[in-house]
């Protein structure tokens, strides 16, 4: 990612939902990340204690009590937040005065309507916020400004659900008319003479289409250093770097062997997962505690024999988990704590 960028006018804002390390998130602004991105206030207070200073929390942070958090963080670090409301906005403004520190604020832009019209692939997907592009980000964008202890720093927006693994070149299509209307509602509010810093987005399935529309300032991908199976479709050139292992338990028909892990130990949500370097050797159910997998005739399996299993989703099967087991060569190097799992608030 780090070789890739470098050649692009953007930058990289690696998100950290993903591993919920606060040591990853170091290796990342070591490679070259220039900050990271969180999706929950308390992801952010566990990286800013780490002493990580530049923070984008890609999600509105609403209620008394999580403003006052986030003013109180923002004595410690750079931060920025998405808003998509007004009202959220000056409440983040009234506790960011009322202790003296300053947010940044980006305008949480949705980007349902950058495709051609009818398409349903923009619909549901990318409906998370409020804020039509063009017109109504330019008007919120105005009112921004004008807070106490507020820095307007630009827009946001999100399209990592456009990508479709079956239709790429459509997909990256689509994606890019998103993408254009955010860049295009960024100029708006600079020619209304507000100034804009950051024009953000991205994922690991859409970086490289994000990284060539031009005006994108930094791309928001966090899949890309451990890798799943659904972002490998898109970004197979980010190699499998997690995987959880099981232990077979039985083997109840000469074709089906169950192994110890289920759905509470790797998420199904995107998928079945995938059994790493074996051949012949297929998930094909999930429950709660169990993995059941088929096998071809060729292949024998013993009681106590494990596989390695690959997750259709990163970030929600690192959140079932206290610890990685960090290994190099095969050899064991250190338990790393998944820091932030469990600050979703």
């Amino acid at each position: 990612m780090r070789d890739f960028i470098s050649s692009k006018k953007c930058k990289l804002r690696a998100h950290t939902k993903i591993h919920k390390s606060p040591y990853l998130a170091h290796l990342e602004l070591d490679g070259g990340s220039t900050g990271i991105t969180c999706a929950k206030l308390g992801e952010a207070e566990i990286m800013a204690q780490s002493g990580i200073s530049n923070i984008l929390l890609a999600n509105e942070i609403i209620g008394w009590f999580k403003t006052q958090r986030l003013a109180s963080l923002a004595k410690y670090c750079n931060l920025i937040v998405a808003v998509d409301d007004l009202e959220n906005a000056r409440q983040i403004s009234n506790a960011v005065s009322d202790v003296g520190s300053t947010v940044g604020l980006v305008v949480d832009v949705n980007l349902s309507g950058g495709g051609p019209a009818g398409d349903s692939r923009l619909e549901g997907i990318l409906d998370r916020c409020l804020v039509p592009p063009g017109k109504p980000a330019v008007e919120l964008a105005r009112e921004l400004v004008r807070l106490p202890n507020i820095k307007f720093k630009g827009v946001m927006g999100y399209e990592g659900g456009l990508p479709d693994p079956c239709d790429i070149e459509k997909s990256n299509a689509v994606t890019r008319q998103a993408l254009e209307r955010l860049v295009e509602s960024g100029e708006l509010i600079e020619d209304a003479g507000t100034d804009v810093e950051i024009i953000s987005c991205g994922s690991s399935t859409s970086y490289k289409v994000a990284a060539d529309v031009r005006g994108i300032t930094e791309i928001q991908a966090g899949s890309y250093i451990l890798m799943d199976i659904y972002h490998h479709r898109f970004s197979p050139e980010f190699e499998y770097a997690l995987w959880v292992q099981a232990a077979i338990i039985s083997l109840p028909k000469p074709d089906r062997a169950i192994l110890d892990a289920g759905g509470n130990a790797i998420s199904g949500d995107a998928g079945l997962p995938e059994v790493r370097d074996r051949n012949g050797v297929k998930v094909v159910e999930l429950n709660a505690e169990h993995v059941h997998v088929q096998t071809e005739n060729s292949v024998k399996l013993s009681r106590g024999d494990r596989l390695d299993l690959l997750p259709s989703n990163i970030d929600t099967t690192t959140c079932l988990h206290d610890n990685y087991v960090v290994s190099r060569h095969g050899e064991v190097e250190m338990i790393l704590p998944v820091a932030a799992r469990g600050w979703f608030q």
